[in-house]
């Protein structure tokens, strides 16, 4: 008998199948032996929303000693999914990133002895803790900042001369800078050189904001004395300064060049006001390794540098070349005068420094305290430069190029009446819409 050619190609055919449902079995085993062991994941979002921002790993890259996140939450409470995913993005940048949760119900001593609330996260390293309550990538990161500091750094503001106030909220005080120092883990204060006459000395940095009224002789001494010790300052000057000022100005080292700088420049950029000035030119400085943002500034002194001996002199910003220092009122309009007017580039900022008792001493000052000030701090990088410029003074150098803003956290938060709206759409409605069209179109077959 001869082979049935058709029963042999059936027969190869059920082969060829068998052989292909083998090898798609052993790959899906091989796949799923290779995933429980190796683990893979990739941020495809748009604003990289399950990344770190570069703030986050800038504060995590300072931090030597490993971290430990403890949430005081239930069981069964939903808060555990949201801290975990929470850091689960920063332990793919540190495997030693802890985080532990404890039931307060089985530990109601310890809660009660070290007034723990419930929810709160503790986050500790290197025998420090900071608690924080909100579960966001910002309040983490402000809490890693805190802790990243070796020791207390103390920002005092003189007070009683006008100055912009670190803790009123007009416009033109600098409450809201102040608070992003403090979430950075510095700790501000406003003192007045009249009642204390002297500068404490557990003060990191001191800042003259903007003064209306010139120091009494006693608290330019004390002033003068904090140099002397080593003292760091930041001083935020402007083009209507006291002339009583100019004493002090002399002995730190800068004096003013007469008039506002003003610059054409802004103008071609929609700003209808001269004294607006849009910065973008800064010197390689430590305090500004990496800074590359515009920061805005309003009537603003440009300063010259006159660096007392021992000391050294660096110039910071500088405004463009079409700018100059207008010593006119700015009314009407405001043309640059050959021989009255000083034309620009024009320093705005200047650091100086020198080597005091085995360390840097540092000073910096700015023809400018609206870049500061509530109401423009959120302009550009603003806010990034007051805080480099704290930073430096303070000799906290690794912290210097860390923004001060991490991601924002856009996580969708839902009301139980928006779950069950959403459940009834996709479960009832929508389905039931589906059958319906079904139904609809058979039965127009049917009819046809």
């Amino acid at each position: 008998m001869t082979a049935n050619p058709f029963n042999e190609s059936r027969w190869l055919a059920r082969v060829r199948h068998a052989m292909r449902l083998v090898v798609v079995l052993v790959v899906a085993v091989l796949f799923a032996w290779y995933s429980s062991d190796v683990s893979f994941s990739r941020d495809v979002t748009r604003t990289q929303t399950h990344t770190l921002s570069s703030a986050s790993i800038g504060v995590l890259d300072t931090l030597k000693a490993p971290i430990r996140v403890t949430g005081y939450m239930a069981a069964n409470s939903k808060r555990r999914v949201q801290v975990q995913n929470l850091v689960d993005r920063y332990r793919r940048h540190r495997p030693d990133f802890v985080l532990d949760f404890v039931d307060p119900a089985n530990e109601p001593d310890r809660v009660r002895d070290e007034e723990i609330r419930y929810g709160e996260l503790i986050v500790a390293s290197d025998g420090r803790a900071e608690r924080i309550t909100v579960y966001t990538e910002q309040a983490l990161t402000d809490a890693l900042s805190r802790l990243a500091r070796a020791e207390d750094r103390w920002i005092a503001f003189v007070s009683g001369h006008g100055e912009r106030s670190p803790v009123r909220g007009a416009n033109h005080d600098v409450s809201d800078w102040a608070l992003v120092l403090e979430k950075r883990g510095f700790n501000v204060q406003e003192i007045s050189l009249a009642d204390l006459r002297a500068v404490p000395d557990n003060t990191s940095v001191l800042v003259i904001a903007s003064p209306q009224l010139g120091y009494q002789a006693a608290e330019t001494a004390a002033v003068i004395d904090y140099l002397e010790r080593g003292g760091n300052l930041l001083w935020l000057t402007e083009p209507d300064a006291p002339a009583t000022m100019k004493g002090l100005a002399e002995v730190v080292g800068f004096k003013h060049i007469p008039g506002t700088v003003v610059d054409p420049v802004s103008v071609a950029h929609g700003i209808d006001h001269p004294a607006f000035v849009l910065l973008t030119r800064y010197a390689d400085h430590p305090a500004l390794v990496g800074f590359n943002y515009t920061t805005l500034m309003l009537h603003a002194a440009a300063i010259h540098d006159q660096a007392p001996p021992g000391w050294a002199a660096s110039r910071l910003i500088f405004s463009s070349d079409q700018a100059w220092s207008e010593t006119q009122p700015l009314e009407g309009n405001v043309d640059f005068d050959e021989g009255e007017d000083f034309l620009g580039p024009l320093p705005l900022a200047l650091a100086f420094s020198r080597r005091f008792a085995e360390r840097e001493q540092r000073v910096v000052v700015v023809g400018d305290g609206d870049f500061v000030a509530n109401a423009y701090l959120q302009n550009s990088g603003n806010q990034d430069l007051g805080v480099r410029f704290i930073e430096w003074l303070a000799h906290d150098d690794a912290l210097i190029a860390v923004p001060t803003r991490a991601a924002e956290d856009n996580a969708l938060v839902l009301n139980n009446w928006h779950k069950a709206v959403i459940g009834f759409g996709f479960l009832i409605i929508l389905p039931g819409a589906f059958a319906l069209n079904g139904l609809l179109i058979w039965w127009r077959r049917r009819r046809a």
